[in-house]
């Protein structure tokens, strides 16, 4: 929506400029995109008048002409052939400026002096200005343009124009006259409207031939028609076309320009038929199969069953709400009208609009909604201008009304308008907020008052409307900053989430990347890694491959890889942390329980300087980032081969594992199983997967601060050869026990079979590190120690030194 300051001004006394009152518009909740000063940038540009046009002696394509600006005669050379004695153009005098700051001089053209320059609208930088006979020419003014006259006054480019960029729920300030009162609320100034602006109704003989049918009453709850006689076609006045000008619409002729004048004014959409075209009863109905019409554009339309049109006995003359027929359109030769304004439902609106492809500024505020109860009143304004233009004499209305909305009335209470909006207002501050809306309300008791809606205000339905109203016009400012309130919102995050950020910190430390999949995968995919309980079926996926509820996160992970192997990204570390769902029993009577997993996946591997060999991604890679989440959880996990579980053909039986958590089972870990390989198009990835509420219940999110050790440490290493049946994680497990307190970490860093490890055993390799935080260790004390370590070992285990 444009609006015109000197428009608005005369609605509403105000000092302010337009870059103050567009703040305090958006400072009240109507958003201003932007203000426009329609000044183009030219001066001394004055109305002359062509008094005599004459070929130049020296040059075919020119012309000289003899121009009056009022106080003088000038003669100027022109080049435009569009030009006649009578015509009435703009003249840049010599000093004169245009846009770009281009200055005019008198010239010499083959021996005439021109002083000064005719300008056509492009080099005044025009739009919408002038008669027809000006394209690719001079501007050409209308008859009764004042000689003499700057143009810039003649255009009244003196004006501003603010850019409203209005949301769908305030149509009403698609409307001059509601603008007009928004600013007066806001700056505590009454705004002066007509009386049709306050829903006064005309009083007009009913004319009793023209009759009016509303066939589809749930799509159109009113419409009123004025019939006029002895219509005049003709250009309307320069102040009603520099009007539709600022705001963005071209002026057609005084008919035309009276329906969109009035549009703007009101907010309410007119068309004007001509009525000797019309046959019989106005009728609003939806169309009839087959039914076509011809447009004001000239284009045939084919309507749709569900299109609502207006239509007399022989078919449609308009889409309702849209735009009109061809057939019913306004000449010059048009002596009678029927004016018609009534109320369409906006949806249907909407959807003609659309499957026609075809949007007006009508069809525009329809769909946003206009004011049922103004039809009547708008035509009030439509007489009253035809009037005073002399384009017609109004001489009687029709009208029909079905299910207008009944007058919306809000009870509110200043204890709810505090609670809500966490403020403190007196029953005064809510009051003088009514008064400045200019609502009508009654006090029923203290602190509690009824009030009446006005019908152009349609975004008001509930009390919380008009708290939001209450809020919006004593000023957002003024509500105090707070933090919320509650056992769910303290403005941070709970102990839950905070440790759930701390796992993804730990893991992107690691070198992984996070992922995030679809909820829904493949059927097929899911009955192979998912819940043995079976997984939910969706009733519309959004496509075949995504039709299940995930009961597993690594179908997408193993998607995501392989869609980056098929790209020949070869190296992964990913990991995805996200909800599984659960049936609890099929079909489905309950929601299912959503429970979140921790899944990560890992392929290749990364170099990680140039003077260190490639890192693997194996599977004692992966398990030492679970570890290292486990450390930063305060937890241990424990690994035991998987025994009895559908996981023993999905991975790799000697590198793989179940994980658990204090004896319960929380997860696995282990590479795909070789023949799978394939299939993904992977290469050898592993793959883990852990439940997270269960590492959060056992989780120490204690922090314990300790100080950096002042003793150096020593380390050893030690390799033995065990049997092939006893887990690595056993051994290093007693180890820690054997070392006692000295022994701060020990760790494997390498598992062996072959040649020359006898068969049936295997070959492994810790290292482990000794310190104490009172002294510095000697070799005695840890070689006595290893000795401890390896005795113990070899007694429970029947390890053998690998010297």
């Amino acid at each position: 929506m444009r609006v015109s300051m000197k428009w608005l001004k005369e609605f509403i006394d105000i000092d302010l400029g337009p870059e103050e009152l567009a703040e305090t518009l958006t400072r009240g909740g109507i958003e201003v995109g932007g203000v426009e000063y329609l000044e183009k940038g030219f001066k001394d540009v004055f109305i002359g008048e062509v008094k005599a046009v004459s070929h130049h002696p020296n040059a075919e394509k020119l012309q000289v002409c003899l121009i009056e600006i009022g106080s003088e005669e000038l003669t100027i050379v022109t080049g435009a052939n569009n030009i006649w004695q009578g015509d009435k153009v703009p003249v840049a005098v010599p000093g004169a400026v245009l846009p770009g700051g281009k200055e005019i001089v008198s010239a010499d053209f083959r021996g005439v002096t021109s002083n000064g320059m005719l300008c056509s609208d492009k080099e005044l930088g025009l739009e919408a200005v002038g008669l027809d006979r000006s394209k690719g020419g001079i501007l050409i003014l209308p008859d009764d343009a004042p000689v003499g006259k700057r143009l810039e006054d003649y255009l009244e480019l003196d004006d501003t124009v603010l850019e409203l960029e209005l949301y769908p729920n305030r149509p009403d300030c698609l409307s001059m006259v509601n603008v007009a009162r928004e600013v007066g609320t806001l700056l505590g100034v009454k705004p002066s409207v007509s009386e049709w602006a306050q829903g006064e109704m005309p009083i007009w003989p009913e004319d009793v031939k023209q009759k009016v049918e509303i066939e589809n009453p749930d799509l159109s709850w009113r419409y009123a028609a004025l019939l006029v006689d002895d219509v005049v076609i003709q250009p309307s006045p320069l102040w009603m076309q520099n009007r539709l000008r600022a705001a963005g619409i071209r002026p057609i002729n005084n008919i035309v320009d009276i329906t969109n004048y009035t549009m703007l004014e009101m907010g309410q959409p007119l068309h004007a038929f001509d009525r000797e075209k019309l046959f019989g009863t106005i009728r609003v109905r939806v169309a009839n199969e087959g039914e076509k019409i011809v447009s004001l554009d000239g284009t045939e339309r084919n309507l749709e069953q569900d299109m609502l049109v207006i239509a007399d006995d022989r078919g449609p003359v308009a889409i309702a709400g849209v735009m009109g027929g061809l057939e019913s359109e306004v000449t010059e030769k048009t002596t009678k009208l029927l004016f018609e304004s009534a109320h369409f439902l906006g949806s249907s609106i909407r959807r003609t609009s659309r499957k026609l492809g075809l949007r007006s500024e009508s069809s525009s505020r329809f769909e946003k909604g206009v004011n049922p109860d103004w039809t009547v009143p708008t035509l009030g304004r439509v007489a009253e201008l035809l009037m005073e233009l002399e384009a017609g004499v109004p001489m009687s209305f029709t009208e029909k009304v079905c299910n207008l909305p009944p007058t919306v009335q809000i009870k509110i209470s200043l204890d709810r308008v505090n609670k809500v909006l966490g403020v403190n207002y007196s029953s005064k501050e809510i009051e003088s907020v009514l008064d400045a809306l200019i609502f009508v309300y009654e006090q029923k008791q203290e602190g509690i008052f009824q009030v009446h809606i006005p019908s152009y205000r349609q975004d008001l339905k509930i009390e919380e409307d008009l708290i939001e109203e209450i809020a919006r016009v004593i000023g957002y400012d003024r509500i105090p900053t707070t933090l919320p309130q509650g056992a769910q919102t303290q403005g941070r995050r709970t102990l839950e989430q905070a440790f759930r950020l701390k796992v993804r910190k730990t893991l992107i430390k690691c070198g992984m990347n996070e992922v995030v999949s679809y909820s829904f995968v493949k059927k097929e995919n899911d009955l192979i890694w998912g819940s043995e309980m079976g997984n939910i079926s969706l009733l519309n996926p959004l496509r075949e491959e995504l039709g299940t509820m995930r009961t597993s996160l690594l179908p997408g992970l193993l998607e995501i890889a392989s869609r980056n192997s098929a790209r020949r990204n070869m190296d992964l570390l990913l990991f995805e942390i996200g909800n599984v769902y659960l049936p609890k029993e099929l079909p489905l009577t309950v929601l299912p329980e959503e429970v979140m997993l921790i899944a990560g996946l890992a392929q290749g591997g990364s170099k990680r300087h140039w003077l260190v060999p490639q890192a693997k991604y194996d599977f004692y890679y992966v398990k030492g980032i679970l570890n290292e989440v486990a450390k930063e959880s305060g937890v241990e996990l424990e690994y035991r081969r998987i025994e009895g579980s559908k996981y023993e053909t999905l991975l790799h039986p000697g590198r793989s594992a179940e994980i658990f958590l204090n004896g319960h089972k929380a997860g696995f870990i282990g590479e795909l199983y070789p023949q799978l390989d394939e299939e993904w198009g992977l290469q050898r990835p592993v793959l883990f997967e852990l439940n997270f509420p269960a590492l959060f219940r056992k989780a120490n999110l204690s922090v314990i601060a300790k100080s950096y050790p002042r003793f150096p440490a020593i380390q050893r290493d030690l390799a033995v050869v065990i049997p092939l049946e006893i887990p690595s994680e056993n051994i290093q497990r007693r180890i820690f026990e054997l070392g006692g307190e000295l022994l701060k970490e020990v760790e494997i860093f390498d598992v062996y079979q072959g040649h020359p490890v006898p068969q049936g055993h295997k070959s492994l390799a810790v290292t482990m590190r000794y310190q104490s935080a009172e002294k510095t260790l000697k070799d005695e004390e840890v070689n006595a120690l290893n000795s401890h370590i390896l005795a113990g070992i070899q007694q429970e285990f029947g390890a053998e030194w690998r010297k």
